[in-house]
């Protein structure tokens, strides 16, 4: 009789272990960066779109243009010499209709055959928590 307590027992104690421990908690799924292809730049809107393709901060970025108000995240382009432009694509935050308060700008060179460089970055902090 002894042993047959003994299967009963196992099962009890196998319950009330699981019982009390918390589950598992999974791990973060990583946020995936996007890797541009390389692709030849006929024009500045082919090298801003690289250049977006790199950053998910800078997904919805639009062309700067004359006289545009209240936007957050925009590119400018310059023509570089050996082909290709120059992008500077800018985030900004805090109050953007007047003109947005900090921001952060990002210059990349985009060679006529799709090669970025990241030139330089200025400006103020990003924050972690800014809305995509």
């Amino acid at each position: 009789m002894r042993h047959a307590l003994i299967p009963l027992l196992l099962v009890v104690l196998a319950a009330c272990n699981a019982a009390g421990a918390p589950p598992p908690t999974p791990a973060p799924t990583p946020r995936p960066t996007p890797t541009p292809i390389a692709a030849p730049v006929a024009s500045p809107e082919d090298a801003a779109a690289l250049v977006i393709a790199t950053d998910p901060r800078f997904a919805g970025a639009i062309k700067l243009a004359p006289g545009f108000i209240g936007a957050s995240k925009w590119w400018e382009a310059e023509p570089l010499a050996a082909g290709g432009y120059r992008i500077k694509l800018t985030i900004g935050w805090g109050d953007c209709p007047s003109g947005c308060i900090e921001r952060h700008v990002w210059t990349f060179e985009v060679d006529a055959t799709g090669g970025l460089t990241l030139e330089s970055e200025s400006g103020d902090e990003v924050p972690s928590d800014l809305p995509a």
